[in-house]
């Protein structure tokens, strides 16, 4: 098969490993039955191969790339990354159902692919395990309602409003998320890519300013399929490595 021929029947092959009945639930507070119609797959399924597509004019071929937070609308991007582009990509997520479709969905990419297994795991990260990355995707994780619900209220400006969530214990969040980032952002290259949501952006300049990481953004935007955050592919320059 050509390139494009192996991608895609590998995203078909992801897509048909996932069990999207059972994963209904989790994206919803009651059974959630059809949020995955063959009409919300496809959706997602869209919106995904136009990531990879900007995936594709801003990697090289052969890099490294890490995933915080990956899940079902990931599946293109990834699937991409490791047929089109034969890089090594490692997926960090909570332990639970998704993340183990995920890490089915990749075992089925591997089957139809001559590629290495992309790495799911929800171990934590460890920049020295993962090596340096030349693009880290981390995208609507600070804003997860369950992982971070005071974040989820602030960072959508939804406190004291009808869509707020209850629970959250923002100080510990705020630590939590701190910890997350300098970590994702510590296994960067000196030049790499960040890809993650408008929402999430100004933690990432708060925390990179601090580590001595310069974020350039790009005008264009694309929205998620599924929660529709709009998300950017920034360049994060490392001040500290220039002369």
């Amino acid at each position: 098969m050509s390139k494009p021929e192996e991608f895609a029947a590998a995203l078909d092959a992801a897509e048909q490993s996932i069990d999207w009945k059972n994963l209904e639930s989790v994206y919803c507070s009651d059974d959630g039955a059809g949020f995955f119609s063959e009409e919300a797959i496809d959706a997602a399924r869209t919106a995904g191969l136009l990531f990879a597509s900007d995936l594709g004019e801003n990697l090289t071929h052969r890099g490294r790339s890490l995933y915080v937070g990956a899940g079902v609308a990931e599946l293109a991007p990834l699937v991409f990354e490791a047929t089109m582009l034969h890089r090594r990509v490692t997926v960090h997520g909570l332990p639970g159902f998704e993340l183990e479709q995920l890490k089915r969905a990749m075992q089925a990419v591997s089957e139809v692919a001559q590629v290495d297994t992309i790495r799911v795991t929800s171990t934590p990260i460890r920049p020295a395990e993962t090596g340096e990355v030349d693009h880290l995707w981390f995208v609507s994780v600070l804003t997860d309602p369950e992982a971070f619900p005071a974040l989820h209220n602030r960072l959508y400006d939804r406190q004291g409003g009808p869509l707020q969530v209850a629970g959250g214990h923002p100080k510990a969040e705020r630590a939590r998320a701190e910890t997350l980032v300098r970590l994702a952002l510590g296994s960067l290259t000196p030049k790499a890519i960040l890809t993650t949501s408008d929402e999430e952006l100004p933690i990432f300049e708060a925390i990179g300013a601090d580590m001595g990481l310069r974020i350039v953004s790009p005008v264009v935007s694309r929205l998620t399929g599924i929660v529709g955050d709009p998300v950017r592919h920034h360049r994060v320059i490392n001040d500290r490595t220039r002369t």
